[in-house]
């Protein structure tokens, strides 16, 4: 267990963001959240908003005076937020170690940073508007709504449970190898989207149908998705560094994305136009 630290996770309200807090609070850290709440919310650090040593500050990375001022009182940072902003030059102008997520990192990299890039990633507290592939035919098949494929289906995808996320960017924060270092972290199993449909729909026990769509390109439908020219995945460098392999499986990710459906799922009663509210006097759904 490494000693005590204060880190600063910026976009820690978010979805990532709130469980690598929640996981530097159970190792005993100290953390600082910067998040102006433009994505994420309050709610994903409830499970933590009493811990004495959790510091919420809504502001904008943007903002480089805030920036400045709360990286200097850190030992670590970890840069989840979706914009560069003022991280990166505070951390390294204070000599702090920095993580930071972003698509094309090498300049951050060059510097000493830690740059990661995630793959398609699924749990608890995952916005709505940034679902899955996989989250949107898991609430598709529970609510018994026609399991829309795209395409023919073809297209190849890897999941990677949360947890097993959060783990990864602990071993690279506390690994004195990884600076410097670019790391994919991304599910292992490889499926197409058309299995992927076929898997949940048996898993769920549905009956829902496969309902085929083609992509629309600038209004234009096509059978096959063309997928951008992007470096892929390779999970490689992260391995052979940490020893990290993911904990959960592809059942695993999906038994626990019906079991969130159903729960969320809302509650009709007869006569009622409206969800009912959950025991917890909550609107469900």
């Amino acid at each position: 267990m490494p000693a005590p630290a204060t880190y600063l996770v910026t976009g820690g309200a978010g979805f990532i963001g709130s469980h690598l807090a929640d996981a530097l609070l159970g190792q005993g850290h100290t953390v600082v959240v910067l998040d102006d709440l433009s994505t994420g919310v309050r709610a994903n650090l409830a499970a933590a908003w009493s811990d004495p040593r959790l510091r919420f500050v809504r502001g904008s990375v943007l903002d480089e005076r805030l920036v400045g001022e709360l990286v200097a009182r850190c030992d670590a940072v970890a840069h989840l937020a979706p914009v560069t902003g003022a991280v990166g030059a505070a951390a390294l102008r204070h000599g702090r170690k920095l993580l930071i997520a972003a698509a094309d990192g090498r300049a951050e990299a060059a510097a000493g940073a830690v740059v990661v890039r995630h793959g398609d990633t699924v749990g608890p507290r995952q916005s709505p508007v940034h679902v899955t592939p996989l989250t949107r035919l898991v609430r598709r098949a529970v609510a018994g709504e026609p399991l829309a494929v795209h395409g023919d289906g073809t297209r190849a995808c890897r999941f990677l449970d949360v947890a097993d996320a959060i783990d990864a960017l602990l071993a690279l924060l506390n690994h004195p190898g990884a600076a410097g270092g670019e790391f994919d972290i991304a599910g292992t199993e490889e499926t197409t989207v058309m299995a992927l449909a076929e898997r949940i729909r048996v898993r769920s026990g549905g009956t829902s149908a496969l309902s085929h769509f083609p992509y629309v390109v600038d209004r234009v439908p096509h059978e096959t998705y063309a997928r951008p020219a992007v470096r892929p995945l390779d999970t490689a460098p992260l391995r052979e560094l940490t020893g990290w392999r993911p904990a959960r499986g592809l059942d695993d990710i999906l038994d626990a994305a019906i079991a969130r459906a159903r729960e969320e799922a809302p509650v009709v009663l007869p006569g009622l136009r409206t969800p009912a509210a959950s025991p917890a006097g909550q609107p469900r759904g």
